[in-house]
């Protein structure tokens, strides 16, 4: 993973990279911005190419497979699947990358080890965080123009904003707080597992008791659990806790010189609302949860019942 991170963030910038361009409308002003652009483009460029790889080589086999027996098996419908699933294997790929970049970040600076003051939680820069920037930003302009593409509206507007959001972070500013927000991605492995085993694996049900569907259903069962858990700690627990410490920052920090009006209030509201809308899908997860276990039940109770 190392040696992939420094080859992206080694490479050159292509001779006509329209940095003067940039410069000369001021549509970009950070000089660290504009240092990285290059390296943005490449992150974006690689998610690509897992994508294509994706769609063209790994899933339509299995689509294939998976369709045979399958009433939807159109060549509309198995692309349909195929491009989804690509566009899923992306987000784990990335929730993976992201998530080694955040912990081995946070494994060695801690909030009181590294950044003891407000004045460095807000205003530091460092190299593994413009990295860490970089990745986040490179993904969400990925994230954004794809959508437009085979998403809908709400998922290119969460690109962009999430893209924007990183790129304050990249002139830099609250450089610290990149990985600790983006510790939200704890729960997407989850959700993605979660996808494709609905998608691809064999479900267990009255016509399909195979031991095979018996295990998988299992495995399933625990990853949901693991969803609902790892969801609650990361983007509920931890989300809330870290826009609080953010904000108190953000307030003893007021009056300094460097400090940012609009950016932070681009940066917390963005935060709140997300946090907000963290609490909303989770319930909606208790709701849904609710129903299969209610559903469960009435089934295994059925056998009983019909034997009165």
């Amino acid at each position: 993973m190392d040696a992939a991170v420094h080859f992206l963030m080694g490479l050159e910038p292509p001779s006509r990279f329209p940095i003067h361009w940039l410069t000369r409308y001021g549509i970009i002003t950070s000089p660290n911005i504009l240092a990285h652009l290059h390296s943005v483009l490449y992150v974006a460029l690689a998610y690509h190419a897992v994508f294509l790889a994706s769609k063209w080589v790994l899933f339509p086999p299995l689509v294939r497979r998976r369709l045979a027996h399958s009433k939807d098996h159109s060549r509309r419908g198995r692309q349909g699947l195929v491009n989804q699933a690509a566009l899923h294997f992306v987000s784990l790929v990335q929730s993976f990358v992201i998530l080694y970049l955040c912990l081995s970040y946070w494994r060695t600076h801690g909030r009181g080890s590294s950044h003891p003051t407000a004045e460095q939680r807000v205003f530091r820069q460092e190299r593994d965080t413009d990295t860490v920037c970089v990745f986040a930003i490179g993904y969400f302009v990925w994230d954004a123009l794809i959508s437009m593409v085979y998403s809908s509206a709400p998922f290119v507007l969460h690109g962009v904003i999430s893209a924007v959001m990183f790129l304050i972070g990249l002139k830099p500013y609250i450089q610290f707080y990149a990985p600790a927000f983006l510790l939200f991605e704890l729960s997407n492995p989850f959700l993605n597992v979660r996808w494709f085993g609905i998608k691809f694996f064999p479900q267990l049900s009255d016509h399909n008791t195979t031991r095979a569907a018996r295990v998988l259903n299992v495995f399933q069962l625990a990853n949901n659990v693991a969803l609902v858990l790892v969801f609650f700690g990361a983007r509920i627990v931890w989300g809330w806790c870290q826009i609080f410490h953010l904000c108190r920052d953000f307030w003893q920090m007021r009056h300094d010189p460097r400090f940012l009006p609009l950016e932070t209030l681009t940066i917390v509201s963005g935060n709140f609302v997300l946090d907000v809308l963290n609490v909303v899908w989770f319930s909606q997860m208790l709701l849904v949860a609710k129903r299969i276990l209610s559903r469960r039940g009435r089934v295994q109770d059925k056998p009983a019942t019909e034997a009165h």
